[in-house]
């Protein structure tokens, strides 16, 4: 399998679909800590499931201050230091609104404490004073990294999800991003074979901030 480099990303995406850490954020690596966009493909990263796995792919997507201003779900989901748990994160994180966290049982009623769920970062900014929207921003860069399969990465000491290229995904993207995509994982293109993660899902509604 080649590896791709840095691909520009759609000039508009729904959402739903609006998903990457912002540019600050650093990642777990055998080298220790690494920011996000200081990584290439092919660097290796630290992931809950699997171990150590090379990055694919990197595309990031920038949004205007402006664009924030007309429509705010644009805008980066900050969580604050120990909102989640010890260390969860260790410093302030910034997330786009779609992307999704692995939350500990313990913070989700009516799950057990063992059992981590995964959570849209916009459900738990309505839920938790810890989490919110980060009104004001100036201009944002959502970094978004592909596996071989979908992973739970470390971020600020957080476990968030990495990109998964799902068919609505994928149609929301620019003819060279889908490209680059369907370069690296050809099967893509007729039946998305590329699973999501095994862990458990959990409504906003359900944690306990």
């Amino acid at each position: 399998m080649s590896y791709a480099g840095n691909v520009p990303a759609p000039p508009s995406t729904g959402l739903r679909y609006l998903t990457g850490l912002c540019g600050e954020a650093n990642l777990r690596t055998p080298l220790g800590p690494r920011r996000i966009e200081m990584l290439h493909p092919g660097d290796m990263v630290v992931t809950r499931d699997n171990g150590l796995q090379p990055v694919r792919l990197i595309w990031c997507r920038t949004v205007t201050a402006a664009q924030m201003h007309d429509d705010p779900s644009l805008a980066p989901i900050r969580v604050a230091p120990r909102a989640v748990g010890p260390m969860m994160p260790s410093r302030d994180l910034r997330l786009a609104a779609g992307h999704r966290a692995l939350i500990p049982g313990y913070r989700i009623s009516g799950v057990a404490d063992d059992q981590p769920c995964l959570m849209r970062l916009k459900g738990l900014a309505m839920v938790s004073e810890a989490i919110c929207v980060a009104q004001g921003a100036e201009a944002v860069t959502y970094y978004n990294l592909v596996f071989d399969r979908h992973e739970v990465i470390c971020a600020e000491g957080l476990p968030v999800e990495s990109f998964r290229p799902t068919p609505g995904a994928l149609s929301q993207m620019d003819v060279t991003t889908r490209d680059a995509l369907l370069a690296l994982f050809p099967d893509l293109g007729r039946c998305c074979p590329y699973p999501a993660l095994s862990h458990a899902r959990a409504r906003s509604r359900a944690y306990c901030g």
